[in-house]
């Protein structure tokens, strides 16, 4: 399903607690062409509350290739690798279902003479086809065949519990969608009620399925076993998509560059070094004996500061014109045997201290004093050698930044603040807060696209993060994403 919008898709969200997440995704060119794309995020700290620390460290890639197409064929002779893939499949197609459900609805309420039964039949084609593509996927992934050797068999099970739980996630969804039509303002009743009856009847109909096979059914009455029944959600999700991750491979720049720039560095002390030698015995006729021991020690001195300082020059010199690291991201050696390198990038990071006019009255003189930490990325992308790579349209790259340091300089203390109440006056315990401006432009082959957003943050972590310019819509993208979802699978 080629869309040249969607590739051009991109999302800021907080991942956990102290982590703040974005991602982009960049086609994959088909023949010897190259894809090029640049990432550059701001984020700008109050001075007061900025500690120090290693932006490398707390930075987190992860990429993976984009999920086959639901309407690809499975590869014959099957392996477990090509199941997990056409599974994957499968799971994309229950997720564009699921996502468009809460479309369907907004598509109707924005409609100024709606249909009730227009709405129930499409939330009823919506849900058939969920659980006719279930049923295929069951009958051509998870039917077991005289030949298959064990651990192939162990993976057929394995694709009837994911799927099946993609198919729970789903009518989860739609099951809330139904909550919100019966409120005040929602859409009729009737609609609701008939969804709400469909759903409990698949959502039966699947809980004894998963009982007949053997697998994990949730209890509501035992807390601990809804946990396990999430965290074997969470093992799924991570078996499967483990097939589409690249392998990376990432180098500091002056670590690769250190023999070259140590070098350079002696050259350079060698030439100070010679230079004074030369001049002290040129000069030893007219210099007294504790002259020249002090143009010695100079000299010395001076050669290995002269090594050290050019080598720090250089360095530097090469992390700002070139890069301060370097990121390669490979096929993993099952999928081709030379480890193909997928994408080349060149990332840089730098934190300045800025001042800027005061917000509250910029033509005042006043000033705000300000921390950057600004990222950028500039990738090449090549095509798939392996023998998947028609299966695959795009590289989804997913960055994750740690604010964990700035945290432990927050004020968690409450202060008390008096509000008008009917009575007169009461009082609220206000909590502190402290707002990080966020910028994100990515350019790709598709276009360019600027976010711009708040991280609103308190000691305890990430509180929110308030979008400051409205994305454009995009059609959704045909990914398997489950780290975006409410329902049965949770962050990893």
């Amino acid at each position: 399903m080629p869309d040249d919008s969607a590739n051009r898709r991109l999302k800021i969200e907080a991942h956990d607690a102290s982590r703040v997440e974005w991602s982009i995704y960049i086609p994959l060119p088909r023949g010897p062409s190259v894809s090029e794309a640049e990432v550059s995020l701001r984020l700008e700290f109050p001075e007061n509350v900025y500690v120090p620390h290693d932006g490398w460290e707390q930075l987190q890639i992860l990429a993976r290739l984009s999920s086959p197409d639901e309407e690809s064929p499975a590869p014959e002779p099957l392996t477990v690798d090509g199941l997990r893939r056409s599974a994957l499949g499968v799971a994309r197609r229950l997720k564009l279902l699921r996502e468009s459900i809460p479309r369907a609805v907004l598509a109707h309420s924005l409609n100024p003479r709606p249909i009730p039964r227009s709405l129930a039949k499409d939330l009823a084609r919506i849900l058939d086809e969920a659980a006719s593509a279930l049923a295929q996927g069951r009958s051509t992934l998870v039917a077991p065949r005289a030949v298959d050797p064990p651990e192939l068999s162990r993976e057929r099970a394995l694709v009837d519990e994911f799927l099946s739980g993609q198919l729970l996630e789903l009518l989860t969804i739609a099951e809330e969608t139904c909550g919100r039509m019966l409120a005040p303002a929602g859409l009729p009743g009737q609609v609701a009620e008939k969804l709400r009856e469909a759903v409990a009847g698949l959502l039966a109909a699947e809980l004894l399925e998963r009982e007949r096979r053997g697998e994990m059914l949730p209890d509501g009455d035992d807390p601990e076993a809804l946990a396990l029944f999430l965290d074997r959600a969470a093992q799924l999700k991570k078996h499967f998509q483990e097939v589409l991750f690249l392998e990376p491979e990432t180098k500091m720049i002056d670590e690769a560059l250190r023999n070259w720039v140590g070098l350079s560095g002696a050259a350079t002390a060698f030439i100070v070094y010679f230079g004074l030698q030369a001049l002290q015995t040129s000069a030893a006729a007219g210099l007294g004996l504790w002259t020249l021991m002090t143009v010695g020690a100079v000299a010395y001195a001076l050669k290995d500061r002269a090594k050290e300082l050019t080598r720090q020059w250089l360095a530097g010199k090469l992390s700002h014109l070139y890069a301060n690291r370097v990121l390669a991201l490979r096929e993993p050696a099952k999928f081709e045997r030379s480890r193909n390198v997928v994408l080349r990038a060149r990332e840089s990071m730098a934190q300045a201290r800025i001042v800027c006019p005061d917000p509250l009255n910029p033509g005042s003189g006043a000033v705000q004093r300000l921390v950057t930490l600004e990222y950028r990325q500039r990738a090449r992308v090549t095509r798939l050698k392996g023998s998947s790579a028609d299966a695959f349209e795009r590289l989804k790259i997913v960055f994750r930044y740690d604010l964990a340091p700035i945290l432990t300089r927050l004020d968690d203390s409450a202060k008390r603040v008096p509000v008008p109440a009917s009575g007169g006056v009461r009082f609220a315990d206000a909590p502190r807060l402290y707002r990080v401006p966020l910028t994100l432009v990515v350019e790709t082959p598709a276009g360019a696209e600027r976010r711009e957003a708040v991280i609103v943050l308190n000691r305890r972590g990430i509180a929110r993060i308030v979008p400051e310019s409205p994305a454009r819509p995009l059609p959704a993208e045909p990914e398997l994403e489950f780290d975006d979802g409410a329902g049965l699978l949770p962050q990893a």
